[in-house]
Order: structure tokens, then C-alpha cells, then sequence
């Protein structure tokens, strides 16, 4: 619901109109009445998300906002529910985080509607950031940790993924881990490829069927967050994106050409999973 609701409100920024355009595509959730009344609320509270729109559209219609990948989360999640911590140690969790290398620039920064005046209700509160991020991907399980890797420039496809990831650094640690290691990823399109499913099936790797949009159960998210942490906290930033450095967390973050860059001090020495 929150996709629709997000779909049609920049469909209104760009085109000054709710209207629908007639084409193929799956079925859609909201109906005319519902985008007039979503329309309304949007223009009365400029400062509302698409989840808050979707929230109180759910409650005027009575109709609960559950759609299919909710299910299937209740699903998956009534299913492990029974696992033990022993049964969750054999899973290596993956994921990939978009972390900023500078701080924030203290600055507040608004958006308005054009064509619309300064009241505080058409004013929007933005935080900004300046400066370029890197994107990172590294994996945790209970006894251990991979490298932290640092992508090089261009999109993640299928083949960098495969070439850059999953035979470098996962196959290893999978390996390392017994017959029993299962990988996790969070069903990015890269990682659902048929080149990626072929190659984790010829190495014999036993994936874990996880839920699309369930990143909040990861507990590698707990990772991002504290790296993003000592990042926002640290004075001295790298002036372009680095080849190789040591966070001070403990991780030790690459790129393919493995040369050294720069390392940073921190008080935290290591990073403890438990």
C-alpha cells in the first residue's frame, strides 16, 4: 500500500493530477475514491509519508493494509519460530548498506511545494548530506565474520555479485562453517539471477528461503547501524572512496585490487556478536 501511495503522490508532484493511466501491470490495491481521499490528506498535511497516507487510509476504509509479502513474512516467521539457537548459528546473514563518510552539514534544510507560500504546513524538514557514500556488503553468523567489502563504482549485477562476492568471500566461509551452513540473503534482484542460482547450486550452498521487505529482522542491520555510528562520530574522513581500510570497529573492509589505504582510530577495538 505504502508503494501505491508513493507512486501516485509523485504521480501528482510531476503531473498536477491523480488520474490513472490506463496499462498492463498487477492489479491495483487503491481505488479512485481512495486516491481523492489520499489526495486530500496530502494537501492538508504536506508533512505526512506514504506510510502515515497508507495508515490512515487503512483506518478510514476499514480495510486492513496486509498485502501479499505480509502473509508470506507471518508465514516464514510461524514456520522458525521453534528454532534453537543452535539451528540459527549454522546461518551466515548477508546484506549490503549505503554508509555517508562525511558528517552532517548542521544545516535545515526544507522543501516546499512549488507555487505554494512558507507556512510551517507546506514546509517539509530535510536533513542533507554532502559528499559521496560507499556502498558496503559484509556477512555475520554467531562464531564469525566476513571481511566488510567496499564496492568499486557502477551497479551491483549479477556477475559482480557472483565474481566479487559470493566465490571470494562466501564460498569460503560457508565452507568453513560445516555441511550444515546455510547462506541468507534478502532477495535483491542481483541475488535472485539465474547465474547466481546456478553457481550456489553447483558449490552445493543451501540458501535460506527469506521473506522479501523483511531487512528489519536481520540482525546484520545492528552492524550498519553501529558502523554508521563510529562514521558519523569520527573527525577524519577519507577525501575519495577508499581501496582498503580498518574501521577501528574490528572489520577490515576491501575492494577487489586489495591495496591499502588508510586506517582510522577508534575506542572501540572489536566487534562482538552474541
Amino acid at each position: 500500500m505504502c508503494i501505491v501511495v508513493s507512486s501516485m503522490w509523485n504521480h501528482y508532484q510531476r503531473d498536477q493530477n491523480a488520474f490513472r493511466r490506463l496499462g498492463s501491470g498487477p492489479r491495483r490495491i487503491a481505488t479512485t475514491p481512495d486516491d481523492r481521499y489520499l489526495l486530500q490528506c496530502a494537501r492538508r498535511r504536506k508533512a505526512l509519508t506514504a506510510r502515515q497516507l497508507a495508515s490512515q487510509l487503512s483506518s478510514a476504509t476499514g480495510r486492513p493494509n496486509a498485502p501479499e509479502h505480509v502473509r508470506s513474512q507471518l508465514h516464514w516467521a510461524c514456520e522458525l519460530r521453534s528454532w534453537t539457537p543452535e539451528q540459527w548459528g549454522h546461518v551466515l546473514f548477508t546484506d549490503d548498506s549505503r554508509l555517508n563518510i562525511q558528517n552532517y552539514s548542521r544545516r535545515a534544510m526544507i522543501w516546499r511545494e512549488p507555487g505554494t507560500r512558507y507556512p510551517a504546513s507546506n514546509i517539509v524538514e530535510r536533513y542533507h548530506y554532502r559528499g559521496a557514500g560507499l556502498l558496503v556488503w559484509a556477512g555475520i553468523a554467531t562464531n564469525g565474520r566476513t571481511d566488510l567489502y567496499v564496492f568499486a563504482r557502477g551497479s551491483v549485477t549479477a556477475v559482480r555479485y557472483r565474481d566479487e562476492l559470493v566465490h571470494p568471500l562466501v564460498w569460503p566461509f560457508i565452507n568453513a562453517m560445516g555441511t550444515d551452513a546455510i547462506f541468507m540473503d534478502d532477495n535483491a534482484r542481483p541475488q535472485r539471477a539465474r547465474l547466481v542460482r546456478s553457481y550456489l547450486e553447483s558449490e552445493t550452498i543451501s540458501q535460506m528461503a527469506w521473506p522479501v521487505r523483511l531487512q528489519d529482522l536481520n540482525p546484520i542491520e545492528h552492524v550498519w547501524d553501529m558502523l554508521g555510528r563510529w562514521i558519523s562520530g569520527s573527525s577524519v574522513h577519507p577525501p575519495r572512496v577508499p581501496t582498503s581500510f580498518t574501521t577501528g570497529l574490528g572489520i577490515t573492509a576491501t575492494t577487489s585490487d586489495q591495496r591499502h589505504y588508510c586506517q582510522h582510530a577508534s575506542p572501540l577495538s572489536s566487534m562482538h556478536f552474541s
